[in-house]
């Protein structure tokens, strides 16, 4: 039996708008961690880059459904959100939720670079 606490997925897909450029996002992606960090059951973020579709991705834990929909009302009037959603391109966002089908799972041995 897993130990491991249920967790919600909250992945979010998106463009930049015409002109902002990678340093003018990341820049602002702090605010939303430290937003992130003060909400009720945050558990984990990650913000990535796929230079193949030029598209950013930012993947965040929730510890319940619930939980990850309200920040997610939540995060639309938050000053510390508004910056970084100021330079998102909003007809390219895809957000999704998904709730965990499997434990997760990890390297049994590190990875050789």
């Amino acid at each position: 039996m897993s130990t491991e606490q249920p967790r919600v997925l909250e992945l979010v897909v998106f463009k930049l708008r015409d002109g902002v450029t990678r340093e003018d996002l990341l820049a602002t992606a702090d605010g939303v961690t430290h937003w992130a960090r003060r909400q009720p059951c945050f558990v984990s973020r990650d913000l990535s880059y796929s230079p193949e579709q030029d598209k950013w991705i930012d993947v965040v834990y929730w510890a319940s459904l619930e939980h990850a929909h309200t920040a997610a009302v939540a995060a639309q009037t938050s000053t510390d959100c508004a910056p970084m959603f100021g330079l998102i391109d909003m007809d390219s966002v895809e957000m999704l939720h998904g709730e965990s089908a499997i434990a997760p799972a990890v390297a049994i041995a590190p990875a050789v670079a």
